[in-house]
């Protein structure tokens, strides 16, 4: 038999921007209908409520204590508690940790059919000319050998790969990886523009959280005030890539997330959370591995503890879409687009829009964008 679920009377958020009070028919895992008088055996009752896609994080490192190196399925309840239906648990480790990492999921998750939220592997590493910590850089070389083994170890489900431009061989690379079906991300860099133009004519189409670890460019006359243009300018009106951004207006300033916004226009943007073990978490001291970390709320980022350095995102996914509302002052329908619609485009995923046909990820939120109820391939997998 069929499995159907009815989500009724929501003020439900559209592709095309318009919202509507109307149901939305659920069956055997995709939306099979949206409009008034839908029913089903089992119905979740959005009165007064929006209903939005399920939202899709890029980026994240873990959630909720549970890293991207620990338990996978775990990690994928802590992001479905927190509104995301896909993720992309997002690897910064050397290769050889990367590998091991990869090859354990794998195998703990049946090639992954275990954890249908985890929409593939990211390598943040190891292809990197700045790590972004507040040591000295020091750039990772690109190597064919290194290359292969992380494809091996991935098994097939290495989606995202972060390059440098300027490192050796990265327009080969990218061009390597983009005919294997990668998406290939420019990242933590202090490339020239014309290193980050020929990685994008490689088949780069993605900027990893656009303004953090890209470094401004030095003026060739500094005295005449002239402003030099720089990488991030070039990404800011480059069609053919999409930005990630961290809103939490800590990472990046509201008036840089505004200017985002009118260059790449949300179909080009998209919001990530970049987080750490330590988002989602009460506010509070917490000991990861070697680092002691302070998080004093979603929008003030986790730092080290005893220097104060910002290392990473506090937000979770929830948050990241109520920010596009409350931070930056944007429509739900946009809030939807760089949360949900723009990363399932970029990703080839049949997701990110409440429309017929697509898969029945959807969530529900109240007036004051509270998660209410996520729903997973049809299935209400979180409820409050």
């Amino acid at each position: 038999m069929a499995t159907q679920l009815a989500i009724r009377n929501g003020e439900v958020v559209l592709p095309d921007g318009r919202i509507t009070v109307a149901d939305v028919l659920i069956r055997d895992g995709r939306i099979d209908e949206v409009g008034p008088g839908l029913r089903a055996p089992k119905e979740t009752d959005a009165s007064g409520c929006s209903v939005l896609p399920g939202l899709i994080d890029l980026h994240t490192h873990g959630m909720a204590g549970v890293g991207a190196d620990g338990d996978l399925a775990e990690l994928c309840r802590r992001h479905l508690e927190r509104g995301a239906t896909t993720f992309y648990p997002t690897f910064y480790h050397r290769a050889e940790e990367a590998a091991e990492l990869m090859r354990r999921h794998r195998k703990e998750t049946d090639e992954l059919n275990a954890v249908p939220q985890v929409g593939g592997f990211r390598l943040e590493m190891p292809y990197l000319a700045d790590d972004g910590g507040p040591a000295p850089p020091r750039a990772f070389s690109i190597s064919d050998d290194v290359t292969e083994m992380l494809l091996d170890a991935g098994g097939g489900q290495v989606r995202i790969w972060d390059i440098s431009p300027e490192l050796g061989g990265a327009a080969r690379t990218i061009s390597q990886l983009v005919e294997r079906g990668l998406v290939c991300s420019i990242a933590h860099t202090h490339c020239t523009m014309e290193q980050c133009q020929a990685a994008v004519e490689a088949g780069a189409r993605l900027a990893t959280h656009l303004f953090d670890v890209f470094f401004l460019p030095e003026s060739d006359d500094p005295d005449s005030g002239v402003y030099p243009a720089g990488v991030v300018d070039y990404l800011l009106i480059e069609d053919r890539v999409v930005c990630e951004i961290i809103g939490d207006g800590t990472h990046v300033a509201p008036i840089l997330v505004e200017e985002a916004f009118r260059c790449k226009m949300p179909r080009r943007l998209a919001f990530i959370t970049d987080s750490s073990e330590a988002s989602g978490m009460p506010l509070g001291r917490y000991t990861f591995g070697a680092h002691e970390v302070i998080c004093t709320g979603p929008n003030d980022g986790v730092r080290e503890a005893d220097t104060q350095f910002l290392s990473g995102s506090a937000m979770t996914p929830i948050d990241s879409l109520r920010n596009v509302v409350h931070l930056f002052g944007k429509d739900l329908s946009v809030a939807a687009q760089v949360c949900a619609a723009t990363p399932a485009t970029l990703m080839g995923l049949n997701k990110g829009e409440i429309a017929v046909g697509r898969d029945g990820d959807v969530i529900v939120v109240d007036r004051d964008l509270n998660l209410l109820t996520v729903i997973a391939r049809g299935s209400v997998a979180y409820t409050r």
